[in-house]
């Protein structure tokens, strides 16, 4: 019997050229393909953006106060319900 010759280098399957560039060209397709998918499919940058408003679903009327010059001692005040009555006090 004789020993058995032992290898430390793997095994390499030898490819077909044709194969890799086969292969290579369908890597790139794949690429370009996706490229132009994201090109084409990405939002349009025309104009600015929209405005978005709030709704005016409860409207809140804005409370005023103003005080007379010291000395005169009368203070005016708007209801915040929208009336239009004026209260005036002496002091």
């Amino acid at each position: 019997m004789s020993a058995r010759k032992v290898s430390r280098d793997p095994y390499r399957v030898r490819r077909d050229p044709r194969e890799v560039w086969v292969a290579v060209a369908v890597a790139l397709a794949i690429v370009l393909v996706t490229a132009v998918a994201v090109w084409i499919l990405a939002p349009s940058d025309d104009g600015p953006a929209p405005t978005i408003t709030p709704s005016a679903t409860s409207p809140v009327a804005p409370t005023a106060t103003t005080t007379a010059p010291a000395g005169d001692g009368t203070t005016t005040t708007a209801p915040a319900d929208g009336t239009d009555t004026t209260a005036t006090t002496a002091g």
